[in-house]
């Protein structure tokens, strides 16, 4: 199974900004839209909003955040693939949209590969599991252990079926062979509060969002699942060091737009998002959330699009997900 750190992924400071085609000084000329296939107060919305206020100042336009929930992120992600290929609709893409859900759901209304232009990453964040305190687990050994001599008695929680949260649970228990049992729920929200209340034994979630949990002990970070170790938790180990090699699972999220935008603005585009991503308060904000800055070519995005919905389609099969 292919992992994210095995693919080419220019970082910052190593990148370089490419020439800009003389057509780009036609773009921008007005307001670009950033669809964000989540609702405000989530972890894409949070990143999203610094990435937004600086990139807006390299165009010289406004840039300007469109929350679309709903279907998982589908929503966001078909209104981007149906408008016009001139580069003002802009999609802050993520791994549930772009590369699960055309697995997870019976029906997405655009082809990731056909429907979109891939302009750049701007971010990767690894998944961190976490337990309730009464649990008599500290790191994820023990939680397959206690898994092992209580065989379906565990449950996990996750965001529904067919969401990252929810394979990464299934990739665990395969890679593991241990027997835990599934609960989902309509949102990570509901989740979070089924664990704090003692409904589910652990749950699998964005670090971003359990940090005052785990400090104020209200939760225990048992794991994260990227290839090192967190910056927000630096004490708590990976899934790859305790022996499961291939559950590096990193999240990502990138910008890309609808299918046919001219070279020049894409170009124009990915220069700006270097900059932006390069910039010290974006840097700040996105490391202070546990979620890493990074860039990358066009041509680099499509080839990990490719390549993630292979594996997640995989891991769908896995998890026995019935597409509804």
């Amino acid at each position: 199974m292919r992992t994210l750190s095995g693919l080419i992924v220019i970082t910052l400071f190593a990148s370089t900004t490419p020439a800009r085609a003389q057509p780009e000084a036609a773009f921008p000329q007005r307001q670009i839209r950033m669809v964000i296939p989540f609702a405000a107060g989530g972890a894409i919305d949070i990143m999203a909003r610094p990435i937004g206020r600086r990139l807006q100042e390299f165009l010289g336009q406004p840039v300007v955040i469109d929350n679309r929930a709903g279907a998982g992120g589908s929503l966001a992600a078909e209104v981007v693939a149906r408008s016009v290929p001139d580069g003002y609709t802009l999609l802050m893409g993520s791994t549930s949209p772009l590369v699960i859900n055309p697995a997870a759901l019976a029906k997405v209304a655009y082809d990731t590969m056909r429907d979109f232009t891939p302009i750049s990453l701007v971010a990767t964040q690894p998944l961190l599991i976490v337990a309730h305190p009464s649990l008599p687990v500290k790191n994820v050994r023990d939680l397959v252990a206690l898994a092992r001599s209580n065989p379906g008695k565990l449950s996990y929680g996750s965001a529904g079926p067919g969401t990252s949260n929810h394979l990464v649970g299934a990739m665990l228990a395969n890679a593991a062979g241990i027997d835990i049992l599934h609960v989902p729920y309509k949102g990570g929200g509901p989740a979070l509060t089924a664990l704090l209340g003692g409904e589910i034994e652990f749950q699998v979630s964005q670090p971003n969002t359990m940090v005052a949990y785990v400090k104020s002990g209200r939760v225990r970070a048992i794991a994260t699942t990227g290839a090192t170790r967190s910056r927000i938790y630096p004490d708590v180990g990976t899934l790859v060091e305790a022996g499961y090699k291939q559950l590096d699972i990193t999240g990502w999220y990138c910008v890309v737009g609808p299918a046919g935008i001219a070279r020049p603005v894409v170009e124009r585009l990915n220069a700006d998002l270097r900059r932006t991503m390069a910039s010290a308060d974006v840097r700040s904000a996105l490391l202070g959330e546990g979620t890493e800055p990074v860039v990358s070519s066009p041509e680099e995005l499509g080839a990990l699009m490719k390549s993630e919905l292979v594996r997640w389609a995989n891991a769908v099969k896995l998890a026995g997900v019935k597409p509804e």
